[in-house]
């Protein structure tokens, strides 16, 4: 999963989805498809909650190609985020890493006032693969 591949029009959706606006609404949904499809795990319902879900016809095997343990942690913040009864908007970042390898910063961070959960995934480097 390059970076570049999900850094432009998958990003801007997850961060309109995740932002102060709409993160309430989209923790709705998301605790709307976990009662009707199950407990949440990385990327289960991104083909649910998209409304170009036809841009994402690869998206299993992209994100079956990220590590375990990024996708752990990946579920555990966004589950715990969206399931908490004053859910915080998320501001995901997606890019290349500097070698071949995936990984995942998870800082909270302020900006105009609010306070936000930043992920900043990077992907193996594209010129490297």
């Amino acid at each position: 999963m390059g970076g570049i591949v999900y850094g432009g029009k998958f990003e801007k959706l997850m961060n309109e989805l995740s932002s102060p606006e709409n993160v309430a609404a989209t923790a709705k949904k998301f605790r709307d498809l976990e009662s009707q499809y199950g407990p949440y795990s990385f990327g289960k319902f991104v083909k649910l909650t998209t409304p170009q879900a036809g841009e994402y016809t690869n998206w299993e095997a992209d994100a079956g190609g990220i590590p375990e343990p990024i996708q752990n942690r990946l579920t555990e913040i966004i589950s715990t985020n969206f399931r908490s009864a004053s859910p915080m908007p998320m501001m995901l970042k997606v890019g290349d890493n500097i070698d071949t390898t995936h990984e995942l910063h998870v800082r909270n961070f302020v900006y105009n006032g609010q306070l936000y959960i930043g992920l900043h995934m990077l992907c193996p480097n594209s010129d490297l693969t």
